[in-house]
């Protein structure tokens, strides 16, 4: 314990309603003491007959806030409703490859009288890797930021039985790298 340093976390989550809907709102912080291989190419140094040596950086950082709202709700069966939910996240762009993330998705419940336990879903999210590690390993390996989207429909067959298709489609963040679209099925059993 303690080996690497210590984590510290702070979380605050408060409650609101916006035209009789209810959402929320969470703020997350944290920080740790250790020490971490640093991204600042400038740092790196090749010594002979030993190789690449890299940095080390005490200390890194993280924040993130999070946001869920109901749009709609029908009004004979709050279990049928529709809801946001966005997350927006900062990074110690010295010690982590990702500076900043973003989502949004689109979440329905019982949207069809007929499937009220089916769920369905569309959201996006975009990744902006850190410009000291994109130049770390651009005369590798050029890097952009990663961005995708995905769509899913969670079929309840019954209570205890599952099967979702998710489609996703995302740029990755080689330069070189195709768009990759990928298919799948997923099957769930509550016992």
């Amino acid at each position: 314990m303690f080996d690497n340093g210590a984590n510290i976390a702070g979380l605050w989550r408060f409650f609101t309603e916006c035209h009789g809907r209810p959402g929320s709102h969470l703020f997350l912080g944290t920080w740790a003491s250790g020490d971490y291989t640093s991204l600042d190419p400038l740092d790196w140094i090749i010594i002979p007959a030993q190789g690449i040596v890299a940095p080390e950086q005490t200390g890194s950082w993280c924040l993130v806030y999070v946001m869920e709202q109901q749009l709609w709700a029908d009004r004979c069966n709050k279990n049928r409703n529709v809801g946001l939910l966005g997350v927006l996240g900062l990074a110690d762009p010295d010690t982590n490859p990702f500076e900043w993330t973003a989502d949004v998705k689109l979440q329905g419940q019982g949207l069809l009288r007929c499937r009220q336990r089916d769920t369905m879903g569309v959201g996006y999210f975009y990744s902006g890797l850190s410009e000291q590690f994109k130049q770390l390993l651009n005369p590798v390996v050029p890097l952009h930021d990663v961005q995708g989207v995905e769509l899913y429909y969670n079929a309840a067959v019954t209570p205890w039985f599952h099967l979702t298709a998710d489609l996703q489609v995302v740029e990755p963040g080689a330069a070189a790298a195709d768009t990759a679209v990928v298919f799948g099925l997923r099957a769930k059993v509550d016992i």
